[in-house]
């Protein structure tokens, strides 16, 4: 793993860098600069590192499916145990300025505030939070403690240290204040976003959120970390015999002027599918798709892979989904030339496409980026840079190289 095998260059001069976003691709690129002996400063708009990547399953059966979930985590725990990273989280940025050799960035973090290289995860925060704001994550070799600004009782207004009086390792910021004002001088700035999946609400023929049974890949990713299988249309709580997989929901869609590919969509679906198969052969499973997105160098075999566990493949996007007379749901679905054809299944996993986050384009206001057509950030700086998936549909892998050269280039 090239990542571990960097060395810190002793005559190498120091500088203090500004990452904004603590996903996969924010903490990739600040333990690498962490790691050339650089200052990093890791800020988070919500109380929670590691983005998206933290909600999904690991894929592999009794071989390893390339998914990226445990580098993921790998690179997420190096970032915030290193002593040269400071992570602030419930931040919001306020005024940036340019100066003579980067940005100074101003702006607000929200406490409690939790150092990750004191925390020794003991729980006595999280058993004595009055109003179970804290949390625990664990998974994958990544654990910290999460935190629930809606529910905490600082940032109500009220008066609370409890969770600070708690920690016996001091890991906690005691303040009385629910935001705390920050000033950083950085001499380079990476932003790192990330992204936001596309809700299928847009499309109401599709049944997401009336009709119990249809879910986003987003939530049956969940499901599946949770070790859960699918539960049925019908009945939450009687287990799937027949899952179909709709690719493309909010992707390649002009009508929703989102006409790109979200590259991902492919991947993690089929990846699901072998999971599910391989956990209960008996599962019938479907793939509704318009073109299927080759992912890695292994996908001609993976393809035959799913083909010959019975997985099966139809060229042709559901147009509607309703429930049938005996309680299974019923799919509408085109084909390529037209024709229409109906199917049945107990639950329908919508692939939904990615888009930039919310906040990304202020973000580029405030730091002189530019938009493409979709939303997409791009830098021309050689001060500022963009990585993951703000920049563009990634996959874990992919988001970790761009982070990894965008930091090497900062540090340049």
């Amino acid at each position: 793993m090239g990542f571990r095998e960097l060395r810190e260059d002793p005559n190498a001069l120091m500088k203090r860098f500004l990452v904004i976003g603590a996903g996969v691709a924010g903490c990739t690129a600040a333990g690498e600069l962490a790691r050339l002996g650089h200052r990093v400063t890791l800020l988070e708009a919500t109380g929670v590192a590691g983005g998206k990547a933290i909600s999904y399953a690991c894929k592999a059966t009794d071989s390893c499916s390339r998914c990226g979930v445990c580098v993921a985590h790998d690179r997420i725990s190096e970032a915030l145990l290193h002593r040269r990273v400071s992570f602030l989280r419930g931040v919001e940025i306020e005024k940036v300025d340019r100066t003579a050799h980067g940005y100074a960035v101003r702006g607000f973090f929200s406490n409690p505030s939790i150092q990750h290289q004191d925390c020794t995860l003991c729980g006595a925060c999280v058993a004595e939070c009055p109003a179970r704001a804290l949390s625990r994550y664990s998974r994958g070799g990544l654990s910290f403690i999460a935190i629930d600004f809606s529910a905490c009782l600082l940032h109500s207004g009220r008066s609370c240290s409890v969770c600070a009086d708690a920690c016996p390792a001091g890991a906690i910021t005691r303040s009385a204040a629910r935001r705390r004002p920050f000033g950083i001088r950085t001499d380079g700035v990476l932003v790192a976003t990330g992204h936001d999946t596309f809700s299928p609400v847009s499309k109401p023929r599709l049944g997401y959120g009336r009709i119990r049974g249809v879910m986003t890949g987003l939530e049956a990713e969940q499901a599946l970390s949770r070790q859960a299988w699918l539960p049925s249309g019908a009945d939450a709580s009687v287990p799937a015999r027949s899952v179909a997989f709709v690719q493309c929901v909010g992707s390649r869609d002009p009508s929703l002027k989102r006409n790109f590919c979200s590259s991902v969509c492919c991947a993690y679906a089929l990846r699901m599918a072998r999971l599910l198969k391989w956990r209960n052969p008996a599962t019938e499973i479907t793939v509704y798709f318009i073109d299927i997105q080759n992912f890695d160098k292994v996908f001609t075999p993976f393809r035959l892979e799913l083909q010959a566990m019975g997985v099966r493949f139809i060229r042709g996007i559901p147009a509607a989904v309703t429930r049938a007379a005996d309680g299974r749901l019923s799919l509408s679905i085109e084909d390529a030339a037209g024709h229409y054809a109906s199917a049945e299944h107990d639950t329908v996993v919508l692939s939904t496409g990615i888009a930039p986050s919310e906040g990304a384009a202020r973000l580029a206001d405030l730091f002189g980026l530019e938009k493409d057509e979709v939303g997409f950030l791009h830098s021309r700086r050689a001060e500022v840079r963009v990585a993951g998936t703000c920049g563009e549909p990634r996959s874990i892998a992919d988001s970790i190289s761009s982070a990894r050269a965008s930091a090497l280039e900062m540090a340049r």
